[in-house]
């Protein structure tokens, strides 16, 4: 009869909570392998000793890898599949690399979230966004711009001589500052002195060349002018000289003075002409005013005096008692020289119609008031009246009566009768 020893199948191996003895014999039925019991170790932790094939040495070795201590990685055993994971740890390699002179080569991306310190030269195409140290952004990747605010540290000096613009005609900077004193275009230098702009000579606007200061007058000039005080001398817009011809004088009547194309109508007080002073220690024999005329008839200087109504663009007819012109004859009295001595004085009269203006003269002569008063004066019928300061009965009006260049007879209506006195009878 053959010998038999202790005997059972895998699982019982596995379950078995006694130890075998010393040199005790165990057969696995299913798996048909051998064991030799230690007297220590549970049938279960025991190597066989014949049957041991490719899977044992993988549940032994799996065994180990799981079973023992590890860091950074750990295992997984499927002993269905036969396979064994192990799974890496990244905080365990997030810590300096030390090359030691060796490369990292290859293909793929480092993708890195933090900062990358360089010592030396970074050799690479740059793709991405850059920014300063207080995170503003100097190189804009997303928009393809770079931002210059305060970030230009040195001269813009271009690779190419006169190949690039600063702005374009669609798009343009908006101010320019400069802080130096000159600014170069072409071969032009315009320099700076204070807030003053100098302009090189030979200078132009619009192609009109700029006077250099050294000739009287070098070109037309068009626009108005005005003083230190900004008040207007030369006002372009309406065509006048409107400026003082004596800034420096201190009275009313000075300070009114002018010359003057268009009079400030409708501006109270204010005195339009022209005003000329004199200086009373020079010699009598003098002209305040020569009008020179020279010509080949016999028609000879004249002083005209144009009148109308509305504005001198849109005129219109006066109405009968419009002054037309006057001379006002005024002296200096105790206080200034605004007093009126005498006055010629020239009114439109009767009906105004095209090509007839009836005219009406008169001369005054200040009383002892000071009131301007009629003395003589002409109508438009020729007719001649004479005013006194005594009774109304000294003054009328005449006609004379001239044929042949001779005087035939003079009327002249005093209190409403006319008295016609012979011409013989006039004295000469």
């Amino acid at each position: 009869m053959p010998l038999q020893i202790r005997r059972g199948t895998e699982a019982e191996r596995q379950a078995l909570a006694s130890t075998p003895q010393v040199g005790e014999l165990i057969f696995i039925t299913d798996t048909k392998q051998l064991y030799v019991g230690d007297g220590t170790n549970l049938l279960r932790d025991i190597t066989p000793i014949t049957g041991y094939t490719d899977e044992n040495a993988v549940d032994a070795l799996a065994s180990v890898l799981t079973a023992s201590a590890h860091s950074g990685i750990s295992f997984v055993y499927n002993d269905v599949a036969n396979t064994l994971v192990a799974t890496v740890s990244q905080p365990s390699l997030l810590q300096n690399l030390s090359l030691n002179g060796f490369d990292i080569t290859g293909t793929g991306n480092i993708s890195i979230t933090g900062n990358l310190t360089v010592a030396g030269k970074l050799d690479a195409d740059f793709q991405g966004t850059v920014s300063g140290d207080n995170s503003t952004i100097l190189v804009d990747a997303v928009n393809n711009k770079i931002n210059l605010d305060g970030t230009v540290k040195g001269n813009i000096v271009p690779d190419v001589s006169e190949a690039y613009d600063i702005g374009s005609s669609s798009l343009k900077f908006k101010d320019l500052y400069l802080s130096g004193t000159s600014l170069y275009i072409g071969a032009a230098q315009v320099t700076a002195t204070g807030s003053a702009i100098n302009l090189p000579a030979g200078s132009t606007v619009n192609g009109v060349t700029i006077m250099s200061g050294d000739e009287s007058i070098l070109t037309d000039i068009k626009g108005s002018v005005f003083a230190d005080n900004s008040s207007i001398l030369v006002d372009a817009v309406s065509a006048s000289i409107v400026g003082n011809v004596n800034n420096e004088t201190t009275t009313s009547e000075d300070l009114n003075a002018g010359v003057v194309i268009l009079s400030g109508q409708g501006t109270t007080g204010q005195k339009a002409g022209l005003k000329i002073v004199t200086d009373g220690n020079a010699d009598d024999n003098y002209d305040l005013i020569t009008i020179n005329c020279s010509q080949n008839n016999v028609t000879g200087p004249s002083l005209v005096f144009e009148r109308s109504r509305d504005s001198s663009g849109t005129p219109v007819s006066v109405n009968s008692g419009d002054e037309i012109m006057s001379l006002s004859y005024f002296a200096y009295d105790t206080d200034d020289a605004s007093q009126v001595a005498a006055v010629i004085e020239v009114k439109a009269e009767g009906t105004i119609a095209s090509g007839a203006v009836p005219g009406n003269m008169g001369f005054y002569t200040a009383n002892a008031g000071g009131t301007p008063t009629l003395g003589l004066g002409i109508n438009s019928s020729q007719l001649l009246s004479v005013a006194g300061n005594t009774t109304t009965a000294n003054s009328g009006s005449g006609t004379a009566d001239v044929s042949g260049g001779v005087a035939t007879y003079l009327k002249i209506n005093i209190g409403g009768t006319e008295y016609a006195i012979p011409a013989y009878a006039l004295v000469p």
